[in-house]
């Protein structure tokens, strides 16, 4: 087991483009770090440094306080599982296993007794003799991590492991991904563009946009405490609502557009957020998850609502998802405007997002009001995305 440093790692391809820019990091012993963005974000690119599939351009690497920057990645003491299991077909599980001790002229002996201690973690010792093709997909997947749970690395590192796997598979594999991961205490870094994996497998998850580290925390204060648009736009499923507004402070309350319309914040929320005393009468970016918007017919003790119309509902069974045109003009995670003009030539959208109970008994068309948990907004810089707090 390992520390893992990354200070400015940097790489550059021929021809300019830049993969990953000035990325510093401290992983801890034993932690278990997740990588998540959207396609093209550095994600792989960081994790292949880390490996030495990737030269690094510019900054240090360190696992273990040793500088492995330049160090081959045999010596690396790291063993990774990708996404496409890379077995070897025509060997049983037990000599797929067993492959790298093989490699490193391990006695028979400890190779056997190793392998079949890793199976019984994986719970595959009753697939040692079978074949690769006799496996489902999971199995075949655990069979690539024994291959490198076998090697007792310093650090394990996870490229998209579930990416091949139907949906149904992928939320097994997280828990036993979990788990295993858990049992051995080896430190981890995990590759994802799933950001539901990222939020329920890591300690910390890392945000990364455009080759930069936008935010690295544990899901929770990433949830609740966004360092600017893009992850409050990124993480969370159905996305956050963002909509430009403008806020008015006055002697009794905080005031905030939505739209055309006004919503009341407790004076209270200055002490939360005193420098969105800098923006009164300002434009900004306002946030609101889902999870606060609701149905006013069902919601009990929110008293500030706005009214919209549902455009669309989708029934999940234990919640409804609602789709509302509520005026307001909405905006991407960069501050861009989306949707369409009215007649008026104002922006307008339809996506705003509610999820209400299941007991909700709104219809498609109907005009509703909508109850906001206003004390659960979140508050952008425009020009810069960034969060406005302290």
């Amino acid at each position: 087991m390992a520390t893992v440093e990354l200070e400015g790692l940097t790489k550059i391809y021929p021809g300019g483009v830049t993969a990953v820019d000035d990325m510093s990091l401290s992983i801890e012993d034993g932690e278990f770090v997740v990588f998540v963005g959207p396609s093209g974000c550095g994600k792989s690119t960081a994790l292949r440094m880390i490996a030495g599939l990737e030269e690094i351009s510019d900054g240090v690497l360190r696992i273990g306080d040793v500088d492995m920057t330049s160090v081959h990645p045999r010596e690396r003491d790291i063993a990774m599982v990708f996404h496409n299991y890379a077995l070897y077909p025509h060997l049983t599980v037990r000599k797929n296993i067993a492959y790298p001790l093989k490699l490193a002229k391990t006695s028979k002996a400890e190779i056997k007794e190793r392998v079949e201690r890793t199976a019984e973690v994986l719970q595959l010792s009753e697939f040692l003799d079978r074949k690769p093709s006799a496996l489902s997909g999971g199995q075949r997947q655990r069979v690539a991590m024994g291959r490198a749970i076998v090697r007792e690395p310093s650090v394990f590192l996870m490229d998209e492991p579930l990416s091949n796997l139907d949906a149904k598979l992928r939320v097994y594999m997280r828990t036993e991904i979990s788990r295993i991961q858990r049992d051995l205490g080896v430190t981890t870094i995990y590759v994802t563009h799933d950001q539901v994996e990222a939020m329920t497998m890591g300690d910390r998850v890392v945000v990364l946009k455009g080759g930069v580290l936008q935010q690295a925390d544990k899901p929770s204060e990433l949830y609740r405490y966004p360092s600017n648009m893009f992850v409050a736009g990124f993480i969370g499923s159905p996305a956050m609502n963002m909509f430009e507004s403008t806020v008015s402070i006055g002697s009794q309350a905080v005031t905030v557009q939505v739209g055309q319309q006004t919503v009341e914040l407790p004076l209270g929320v200055l002490d939360r957020l005193p420098a969105l005393r800098g923006y009164d009468g300002a434009r900004l970016a306002c946030g609101i998850r889902p999870e606060n918007v609701h149905d006013g017919a069902t919601a009990a003790g929110l008293d500030q609502r706005i009214s919209g119309e549902v455009i669309l509902l989708e029934e999940l069974g234990s919640e409804i998802v609602a789709h509302l045109e509520v005026g307001v003009k909405r905006i991407d995670s960069s501050g861009s405007a989306l949707g369409r003009a009215d007649d008026d030539g104002d922006d307008y959208d339809t996506g705003f997002i509610g999820r209400f109970s299941q007991q909700s008994s709104v219809r498609a068309t109907d005009r509703i009001d909508v109850a906001l948990d206003v004390s659960a907004m979140h508050f952008f810089d425009l020009d810069t995305g960034e969060a406005i707090r302290g």
